[in-house]
């Protein structure tokens, strides 16, 4: 892992883009309303049970993040959270998804909105799990795997 010397946050990559800033997720919620600030700790604690993670928040977003981001939380609307999950796979007949970003067929950033608890359902869940693993890069096949 990685340091970046000015605003202290950790990649996996040395040297990796980023907007350096000294942000909070108190920032990223100031003025949001009650609700939506409700289902944003509720979707986080929802993912905590898959498993252990740091929140990197900056100006416009906060991301989930183990050895590479995986998730983020990209907006605090008056009635809803959106987010987005990092597969290595495309499933754009995914019912919970309403976007797909194609990067260079390498990831795949399926873009979700949730309007309450409810909408974490268990084909959500399925994602959320397979993020998470590409966050701790198990998409990564070793080059001593063989030997």
């Amino acid at each position: 892992m990685w340091t970046c010397p000015k605003c202290n946050h950790r990649f996996f990559n040395k040297n990796q883009s980023h907007s350096c800033g000294d942000y909070t997720v108190g920032d990223f919620l100031r003025g949001k309303p009650v609700e939506s600030i409700e289902l944003f700790h509720f979707f986080i604690s929802e993912y905590r049970k898959i498993g252990d993670f740091e929140l990197h928040p900056v100006k416009t977003r906060v991301a989930l993040l183990t050895k590479m981001r995986f998730c983020s939380v990209n907006k605090i609307g008056k009635d809803h959270i959106d987010i987005h999950l990092v597969l290595t796979t495309l499933f754009e007949h995914a019912s919970c998804f309403y976007k797909v970003d194609n990067l260079g067929n390498r990831f795949f950033v399926h873009h979700c909105r949730l309007y309450d608890m409810d909408d974490i359902t268990d084909e959500l869940r399925k994602y959320m799990l397979m993020a998470y693993e590409v966050g701790n890069r198990a998409h990564v096949v070793s080059k001593n795997a063989d030997k």
